[in-house]
């Protein structure tokens, strides 16, 4: 009962991880493998998937972890290197020799091996390749020649294919040859005699077809490839617009050369939205918990120091202002109000517009839909908040000049926040420039300037009903 308790903490892992038992499970595993008892970390793995142990790793020290990894099968150690987190694989692989690494490779489709050994140096990579077959050897680095984030480096270059004059016989033989390479294979691809590709045949297709039949009479010839220097970003938006399982990797004369699998997309997205959300924040897509320190001041530093610059500009404004400060006192602590919204209004509308920027809603072409929708939005918000504002500023002050220019403001600030919020991004798309990197910086400066500037004219302007 202790041993399949035992197996059943493995299996929930992920889920638990945060939980008591996981942690008993660890503590023990750990004394484990202080004692070198092998028989029974093995016991305490059996059974466990690749990306539990995977999660075991990100809590046990470097050595602890390559201990536990000689002890797996080279199958295991294969699928557990693919699932290990980016951070640290790099370091996880420079402990072991050439030959352990080029021992699970043959488990490995080919974007698998290409993506490990892109965490080796050059030569630590070239001592990997020269221990595969000359034909492996040859896949993986024309594989690795493809720009990366592109469908070629993304693809694999395991499939299976048959020509458009073969029967379904012959069909089914080259499916179960590659049977025995492929984990998975959804569909046969179809090509041509000089190999390029004509369309594809799902599975079951070919399996409940009589044996004779000619495979171009099944063929469906409405098949979706990407050339091989896609980007992995569009890869991504066009299996979720078509609802894509696998798909053909051609070449610049149509050839098909591998195939990029919904497993793969999964994980384009998870890595694109953590992009994202990392240079909104004005911080590297490469920075991880295990940076040093000077590096990632380093990275970030740059735009902290353009924040800085629109900080300035915000307080000349201000300053500009000073005298109508200093009869009006109340002013400066109402100025953060309309400042504050007007910049959390900004980041609203520039999260939706990059978020549709990067699915692929929002275009050149519907541009003005979006700014529009953008600017009808600020304008309820701004009446809504302003009146909301201006109406507690008169019951708490007073002053119904006070209310009502604090709510002008709000108004007007609501309005350039959705308008530079949803055109600020558009605008940097159209030169080239990643919308997410630096458009919360400019939203902010503008929404800070303006807010400041309205409210604060609109006080000097209406001074002689606010003083006394």
């Amino acid at each position: 009962m202790e041993e399949e308790a035992r197996k059943d903490t493995v299996f929930r892992l992920k889920i638990d991880r945060e939980s008591e038992t996981y942690e008993e499970f660890l503590e023990e595993l750990r004394n484990q493998i202080q004692s070198g008892s092998e028989n029974s970390l093995k016991a305490m793995l059996e059974g466990a998937h690749p990306a539990d142990i995977a999660t075991l790793f990100r809590d046990l020290s470097l050595e602890e972890s390559l201990y536990l990894f000689r002890l797996l099968s080279h199958e295991e150690q294969s699928y557990t290197l693919i699932k290990m987190e980016e951070e640290g694989l790099d370091k996880f692989l420079d402990e072991l020799s050439i030959d352990e690494i080029s021992l699970t490779l043959d488990f490995n489709e080919t974007d698998e091996t290409t993506y490990l050994l892109s965490f080796l140096t050059p030569e630590r990579r070239d001592q990997v390749l020269s221990k595969l077959s000359k034909s492996d050897s040859f896949e993986i680095r024309s594989q690795l020649g493809f720009r990366e984030s592109s469908a070629g480096r993304l693809m694999s270059k395991d499939f299976a294919t048959a020509k458009l004059g073969d029967n379904v016989r012959k069909g089914i033989i080259n499916v179960r040859k590659k049977a025995k390479e492929i984990e998975d294979i959804y569909q046969i691809y179809v090509t041509d005699e000089d190999g390029v590709l004509k369309g594809f045949i799902p599975l079951k297709d070919l399996f409940l077809t009589p044996i004779n039949t000619k495979i171009s009479k099944i063929t469906n010839y409405s098949v979706y490839s990407f050339h091989y220097d896609t980007d992995q970003e569009e890869v991504a938006k066009s299996f979720k617009k078509y609802d894509l399982v696998s798909t053909a990797v051609v070449d610049d004369l149509g050839r098909i050369i591998g195939r990029i699998t919904l497993d793969d997309v999964l994980e384009i997205v998870e890595e694109e939205a953590s992009e994202d959300i990392l240079r909104m924040a004005g911080v590297s897509e490469d920075e991880r918990l295990s940076t040093p320190i000077l590096q990632s001041v380093k990275r970030r530093i740059i735009w902290l120091n353009v924040n800085l610059l629109t900080a300035f500009l915000s307080s000349t404004v201000v300053a500009f202002f000073e005298d109508t400060i200093s009869q009006i006192v109340v002013l400066a602590t109402l100025m953060p109000i309309v400042a504050g919204l007007g910049g959390n209004a900004g980041t609203q509308s520039v999260t939706v517009v990059i978020r549709n920027i990067a699915t692929g809603d929002l275009t050149f072409s519907n541009w003005w839909d979006a700014v529009r929708k953008e600017f009808t939005i600020g304008c309820l918000n701004g009446l809504v908040l302003g009146s909301i504002t201006g109406t507690m500023i008169f019951l708490v002050k007073g002053n119904p000049v006070l209310g009502l220019v604090v709510g002008a403001a709000m108004l007007v600030n609501m309005l350039v926040a959705s308008l530079t919020g949803s055109l600020v991004p558009i605008l940097l798309k159209a030169v080239r420039i990643d919308p997410a990197i630096a458009s919360s910086i400019f939203v902010t400066a503008m929404t800070d300037v303006c807010g400041f500037f309205f409210f604060l004219g609109l006080a000097t302007l209406f001074s002689r009903y606010l003083i006394g």
